[in-house]
């Protein structure tokens, strides 16, 4: 048991000791995990664990404060991917007085401002943004008075004047804006203005040491003798638009680079650059001829992809390629065109080894170097020579000889001189040429024939008399006009695609405008159709109109006479009947006393009578109105339909529209409601009805329009009453509207009332019913 327990102590003591050793490594090693030379800011890091080095991602103004206070203001280089802002203010920089190198790139800035210097920043890019103020920009150099180096490529420059004299500013890159004009300070040694749109060289100091001019819109070079470079040693002129060749004066330039270039012609007599080591002439698409002599100092030539038939003799100097030079020279020469001839590929001998004349020729070196060339032209071999229409064209002449021979051209027909070329003084002479040949042709350093504006007139023969102290020579050469290009692809510069699309643009316009030219036609003949039209519709709806108007007059005239007739034969019945009646009367008062009742009696029956007579007067009457209504209407309704089936008619033959017809309703009926009011009143007058209608009881009513309803027509119904007296019966319920004046009485001569009519005597119609 003893032994027991000691074991279990001692295996206690082990693993307190093991967890001890355990727990002192995690923590040694958690402390050196945690250890960070670098520390951590978002968006920024550091380059190289540097502190002064920091690199940063999408930040603004802001995060600056950040970055002082976690890596202090005793930066060195500060580079920002994508600013936040679209303005860049370098007071916000003046707690870095050790900044020298700040790069802002990739953003969307667009102003700078700042009023606070920094003695301490050299290096300023601001690369990819959106810049356009050149005057900002001068602003920002003068508060950096130690700025040497400025990057403000890729932006949006349209010019860039900035003469600032308080500045030690020497390298300045203002490649990829669009920047047209210069102005420069004088400092500046370092230039790079590639891919603008400058299209010459103003304003270019000529004290620069490095000067990129490539991918602008020149298509001249400066031709003056005092124009030179005298501290230039590098110079970029790739892909510039200059054809004739250029002329250049750069004692110290070491690297030419004129890669992609337009170049027709090359003269290096006029390229006076006796240090140059690199010459970069790749993809001279149109390069056709070379003069001159190669610098003894170059060590690296390329020339490819070019239409030379062959170089100068000495276009490369035996020292240069030689064994003993202390760098051999690089040579990359490639052509389609290269013309297979031992006198002509003598300039290939010092770089034999680097060229594919063996490939292309099937030539060795030792069968050039052994051929005798005392004196020749190859004429037969180069073909016809083309050129295109309106574009200088030069001619080669293919000669050899040694010494170098004297090269003469002429015209073979008409035989003219067109002038000569001396290559041992490197002179070109017109001696006895006419100014008419001089206008047209000129001789090219190197011996080449320049044909400035090719035409019909310059297709012919030409030859080329080369001539030294042994021998004279002469060939030949044919000049074409080459339309090739007239039927390429570029419809801007073909002429059978151009002529093309110039035909379908002119059949377009044609097409066009004979569609314009129709609808015109079509659009003016119709207006003058319906212009006719409507004036027909106009004339014949007027006509159907006052027709119309016409016919109703005369049924409303004749409709109200026929009335008047009914009326006053009525009238005239009833004051008979009124008259017979009273005559009755008057015959049986004298017998009123003596027999009253059966006077009484006698009366009544007479007066019931007289009272069914006149009701089957104006039953008759009123039977008579009605049917003379009646015929109203039905001639009315027929005028109607009559003037709507015309009318109908018309809109259908015409193709007009029920609006159009009604406006012009509206017009010849603009006084309707004053002639509907004078028939009415004209209806009135004949019923004899007053505007101020007096009732039986008189009570007045509120005159009314007169209603086109059957009962109205209908003839009022005179009875006696008791006292004897004619008055106007009960109106029926359909004409309940309508009252009717009390007739005139007067007393006779018992002083009974009856009516007195406006007739003195009663008169028979034919339309009265018979008297009973």
């Amino acid at each position: 048991m003893r032994k027991l327990i000691i074991f279990v102590y001692v295996m206690l003591q082990v693993h307190a000791v093991t967890s001890q050793r355990n727990f002192t490594t995690t923590t040694h090693d958690v402390l050196n995990i945690g250890i960070d030379k670098c520390p951590q800011v978002n968006y920024c890091t550091c380059v190289d664990d540097s502190k002064q080095d920091i690199k940063c991602h999408a930040i603004g103004e802001s995060k600056l404060k950040e970055i002082e206070q976690i890596y202090g203001s005793n930066l060195r280089r500060l580079e920002i991917f994508s600013w936040e802002h679209d303005e860049l203010n370098f007071d916000k920089f003046s707690p870095f007085s050790q900044l020298e190198v700040l790069i802002v790139r990739d953003s969307e800035l667009e102003i700078l401002n700042g009023t606070v210097k920094h003695p301490s920043l050299k290096v300023l890019s601001l690369h990819n943004s959106e810049l356009t103020s050149d005057a900002e920009v001068c602003h920002v150099i003068g508060l950096l008075p130690k700025l040497d180096n400025l990057t403000i490529s890729k932006n949006y420059f349209g010019k860039f004047e900035c003469d600032v004299k308080n500045t030690k500013l020497r390298v300045l890159n203002l490649s990829e804006n669009k920047i047209n004009h210069l102005l420069l300070p004088s400092t500046v040694k370092h230039l790079n203005v590639s891919k603008n749109l400058l299209t010459s060289f103003e304003n270019i100091s000529t004290e620069l040491t490095d000067l990129d001019i490539s991918f602008n819109s020149l298509k001249s070079w400066p031709s003056s003798d005092n124009w030179k470079f005298p501290n230039l040693r590098t110079l970029g002129a790739a892909k510039l638009n200059i054809q004739t060749g250029f002329q250049l004066d750069a004692p110290v330039l070491e690297s030419l680079i004129i890669d992609g270039s337009a170049l027709r012609y090359l003269n290096f007599h006029k390229i006076k650059t006796p240090k140059l080591k690199r010459l970069s002439a790749r993809h001279l698409v149109e390069l056709r001829n070379v003069a001159g002599q190669l610098s003894s100092t170059v060590n690296h030539v390329e020339i490819t992809d070019t239409m030379l038939r062959t170089l100068p003799a000495d276009f490369i100097t035996s020292s240069a390629s030689s064994s003993n030079s202390p760098h051999k020279m690089e040579f990359s020469f490639t052509t389609s065109r290269l013309l297979c001839h031992e006198c002509l590929l003598k300039w290939s001998l010092p770089v034999y080894l680097q060229t594919n004349i063996r490939k292309e020729c099937n030539m060795t070196r030792e069968e050039i170097a052994s051929a005798t060339c005392v004196l020749g032209v190859v004429a037969n071999d180069t073909g016809v020579q083309y050129g295109k229409y309106g574009k200088p064209t030069a001619l080669s002449c293919f000669s050899y000889g040694t010494p170098s021979p004297k090269i003469s051209w002429w015209r073979f027909r008409p035989s003219a001189l067109l002038g000569s070329y001396d290559p041992k003084t490197d002179k070109i002479s017109y001696t006895n040429v006419s100014d008419i040949m001089r206008e047209s042709y000129s001789i090219q350093s190197g011996g080449s024939l320049l044909i400035h504006s090719p035409n019909r007139s310059h297709v012919e023969r030409y030859v080329c008399v080369v001539e030294n102290n042994t021998a004279k020579e002469w060939g030949i050469y044919q000049f074409r006009l080459d339309y090739l290009d007239w039927y390429g692809y570029d419809v801007f510069h073909s002429v059978f695609w151009g002529g093309l699309a110039t035909s379908l643009i002119v059949c377009l316009i044609s097409f066009l405008l004979n569609i314009t030219w129709i609808l015109t036609r079509k659009s003016a003949l119709w207006w003058i159709q319906r212009a006719e039209r409507l004036s027909r519709v106009r004339k014949m709806v007027e006509a159907m109109e006052k027709y119309r108007v016409r016919q109703m007059e005369s049924l409303h005239q004749k409709y109200t006479n026929r009335v008047q007739i009914v009326r006053d034969n009525y009238h005239q019945q009833v004051e008979a009947l009124r008259v017979s009646y009273a005559a009755q009367q008057e015959k049986f008062q004298n017998y009123k006393a003596a027999q009253v009742d059966a006077v009484h009696s006698h009366l009544d029956a007479m007066r019931d009578g007289y009272n069914n007579q006149l009701g089957r007067v104006r039953e008759y009457g009123s039977k008579r109105a009605e049917q003379l209504w009646e015929s109203y209407e039905r001639q009315v309704n027929r005028m109607r339909t009559f003037s709507l089936q015309h009318r109908l008619k018309m809109m259908r033959q015409y193709k007009v529209k029920q609006r159009y017809v009604n406006k012009l309703l509206e017009s010849f009926q603009a006084s309707s409601p004053d002639v509907q009011l004078e028939n009415e009143e004209k209806v009135r007058a004949a019923l004899e009805l007053a505007d101020d209608i007096v009732t039986i009881d008189g009570s007045i009513d509120t005159p009314s329009r007169l209603s086109r309803s059957s009962s109205f027509h209908s003839l009022p119904e005179y009875v006696i009453d008791e006292q004897g007296n004619v008055r106007p019966g009960i109106i029926p319920t359909s004409s309940a509207a309508i009252r009717f004046p009390k007739p005139t009485t007067s007393s006779t001569s018992n002083g009974a009332s009856t009516s007195s009519p406006s007739s003195s005597g009663p008169h028979r119609s034919p339309d009265s019913p018979p008297q009973k």
